[in-house]
């Protein structure tokens, strides 16, 4: 008796869950799978590829950059990121270390100390770039513009642990 309870119980879960699934097939094929306007459209507008992505602004945010301050700008970027690029990958180079020596059976503290040092004179040298690439910027701009950039949040905000 309890077995037919248990068995017809089990039978209409299954069937219950079939059911809903059949739904969200339906809900699913009434959606477009793409919201891109121009595939959206009827006859040659639904044929067109899609439009790449705008490139990002040189500064988000800052209003009314003439063309000559983003050139400029994107060009002190370009510098930024070339010298950052290596520095940051000896950072993490030496982080990697660090992981590794900090956790052996006995690690050496003086070892340990020395990396950690080394690691914080590398990320000394990245923020003076930084400093100094915000000053650049700071030329370029205008008073208003000016006023904008320096009220930006920090890109890096410490994480509360």
């Amino acid at each position: 008796m309890k077995t037919k309870q248990i068995f017809s119980i089990i039978l209409l879960m299954l069937i219950g869950m079939q059911i809903s699934s059949f739904a969200q097939d339906a809900k699913m094929k009434e959606q477009p799978l793409v919201n891109h306007p121009y595939q959206q459209g009827q006859g040659e507008m639904k044929n067109l590829p899609p439009l790449p992505p705008l490139p990002p602004p040189v500064l988000p945010g800052i209003p009314n950059l003439t063309k000559e301050q983003s050139e400029k700008i994107k060009k002190l970027q370009l510098e930024l990121a070339l010298n950052k690029f290596p520095l940051e990958n000896i950072v993490r180079e030496k982080e990697a270390g660090l992981q590794t020596i900090s956790t052996v059976k006995s690690p050496d503290m003086k070892a340990i100390e020395k990396q950690i040092e080394e690691i914080g004179a590398i990320k000394i040298q990245l923020a003076k770039l930084q400093a100094s690439h915000d000053q650049d910027i700071r030329k370029i701009l205008d008073d208003e513009q000016r006023l904008i950039f320096d009220k930006r949040p920090p890109m890096h905000e410490p994480r509360p642990f």
